[in-house]
């Protein structure tokens, strides 16, 4: 899976690296600049490696232009994500920031893809602890309206194992699908 992972983040250096020479660093602090910043409500589906069954998942997503780079005729979003589970006495809050690559299907559709890195903040009987991982996944989105779009996520998380108890670890590998509503600003 690992070399998926790596597979998958060298091909998406080398295309943004790879392009014409149309593209901005830290474009966030040129004139012109537009965050176009979006916010979606998320709930779906997901399982942990280490979880006897899957549970529902639900939160929230903040997406903006990407404000590190930009490459000309190619749209890249920025999005941050909190999404929460609590299941058979695991709970899980998890942060990301994944950016993905967007293409146009249609005027009202698009499809984007990109890797994305995170945190997991997880308790089990009453014990705490933080994991990062790494993940990757998919997004479809239409757009309902000129300020509303609905969408569907998949994403694949590898990530640390979490210690509750001395001795004890806990897989907090983790995939999720959720279905989301947002707007658009």
């Amino acid at each position: 899976m690992k070399k998926i992972l790596l597979s998958s983040l060298l091909v998406l250096s080398t295309s943004l690296f790879a392009a014409p020479k149309e593209t901005k660093m830290l474009p966030i602090f040129t004139q012109g600049y537009c965050a176009a910043p979006t916010v979606a409500l998320m709930g779906g589906y997901g399982k942990y490696s280490g979880a006897n069954n899957g549970t529902a998942m639900y939160g929230i997503e903040l997406g903006f232009a990407c404000p590190v780079f930009q490459i000309k005729d190619l749209e890249i979003n920025q999005v941050l994500s909190l999404v929460h589970s609590d299941k058979d006495g695991l709970e899980t809050n998890t942060l990301e920031m994944n950016p993905r690559i967007m293409f146009d299907l249609n005027n009202k559709t698009k499809f984007g893809f990109g890797p994305g890195l995170g945190v997991i903040f997880a308790e089990s009987n009453g014990k705490k602890d933080e994991v990062f991982g790494l993940n990757f996944g998919a997004s479809l989105n239409y757009q309902i309206s000129s300020d509303m779009f609905i969408g569907i996520e998949s994403r694949y998380q590898w990530a640390g194992d979490a210690q509750f108890a001395a001795g004890t670890k806990t897989n907090m590998n983790n995939s999720r699908t959720m279905i989301k509503v947002g707007t658009s600003f």
